[in-house]
This record gives structure tokens, C-alpha cells and sequence, in this order.
């Protein structure tokens, strides 16, 4: 059984009876023996620990509505009566396990479409000049190369420097170019100055 499950209940009857052979109705004596057990601790106010948190009874919001009259119809007859709709005067509230929340940066936003497709012409130029995929080391070396000599270095993550690695690589395409190696691909770009 796992989080995504809506199984409920039979899922967990189930459990007792493929893993250890019990029979279904020892195996829903003891699915509901433990249910019963947490009513009843919750009933006297006491903590229920799972292992994923706690349950325990508290009591309702400050702000919570009024009791009012509701409308209720008789699916049978189809008579409608009222009667006034109390609230509960405690609730049942969950507390997670901390040692379960994965905190950390948020992670990165997905690329935009645009930079997608200036990836996905990046691989297939790449495949045309080598004759193999690029790799994650490869990248950082080829924007290098495309800085303009002028420029700190430091810049070469910027977007505009792809687009001019992605100039540079399209002119050494339409030359048909090959290169037997990544050093030799990366000088020929760093030489290509005037492509911007």
C-alpha cells in the first residue's frame, strides 16, 4: 500500500492475509482492533503516534460558523426536514514527523521552451561537427571559448554567450567542418571572433 492508494481500509485487511496467510476475518478483527485502539486514545485526549506522525484531538477554530439550521431530504420519500447542524467540539489534527519534511533550496524553475530548442540545436550541431552527443564537462569549456576576449570569464553562463556559441558552431556546420577531437573543436570556436 503507498500514499497514491485508494484502496482505504480493504488494503490494509488485505496486507495481513497476503504476507502472513491469516484468514480475512482475523485479519479485519485485528484491522479494526487497532482502529478501535486509536478512537479510544483520541477519545481520552491521549497522542497517537504513526510513523509518518501524530494524531491527537484539539479544539476547533475561534472562527468557526454558528450552528444553523440545514436542509435535509429523504432520499425515499423525497420529504424535506430541518434540523439545526451542530459542529464538532473537538477535532481530530495531524502533526507530520519533521525527520520526514526534505527541506532545502527550492529547485530550479524548468527551462523555458526557447531555451529548450536552443539545447536541443546545440546537440544536433555538436553530433554534426564530433559524430557524438555533447557532455555535461564539455559545455562549460565550449561557452568559455565563445566569450569575447575582452569580457571576465566569469560571464560565460550568461544566455546571449550561448547564442554565440550557437552562431559560431552553425558557421563551422555550413563549412563541414569535422574535428577528431573536443581541444581542437573548442580552439576553432575561440578563433571565431567575429561571429557574434
Amino acid at each position: 500500500m503507498n500514499w497514491h492508494s485508494t484502496a482505504g481500509k480493504s488494503a490494509l485487511i488485505k496486507m495481513p492475509m497476503q504476507e502472513h496467510g491469516v484468514s480475512k476475518r482475523k485479519s479485519e478483527k485485528a484491522v479494526n482492533a487497532v482502529f478501535d485502539c486509536m478512537a479510544r486514545a483520541l477519545w481520552r485526549g491521549d497522542e497517537v503516534e504513526l510513523p509518518i506522525g501524530w494524531l491527537h484531538i484539539a479544539a476547533p477554530p475561534a472562527n468557526r460558523p454558528k450552528p444553523k439550521f440545514q436542509e435535509f431530504r429523504n432520499i425515499q420519500t423525497g420529504k424535506i426536514s430541518h434540523r439545526m447542524a451542530r459542529y464538532p467540539d473537538r477535532i481530530i489534527r495531524f502533526r507530520v514527523n519533521p525527520a520526514l519534511i526534505v527541506t532545502g533550496p527550492a529547485p530550479p524553475p524548468p527551462p523555458s521552451p526557447e531555451m529548450i530548442k536552443k539545447a536541443e540545436g546545440l546537440d544536433q550541431l555538436f553530433f554534426r561537427l564530433m559524430g557524438r552527443e555533447i557532455t555535461e564537462p564539455e559545455l562549460r569549456p565550449l561557452l568559455l571559448a565563445s566569450v569575447d576576449p575582452n569580457k571576465s570569464c566569469a560571464d560565460a553562463v550568461l544566455p546571449g554567450y550561448l547564442d554565440r556559441l550557437l552562431a559560431r558552431l552553425q558557421e563551422l556546420v555550413r563549412g563541414e567542418y569535422r574535428f577528431p577531437d573536443f581541444w581542437t573543436l573548442r580552439d576553432t570556436v575561440r578563433q571565431l571572433h567575429s561571429i557574434r
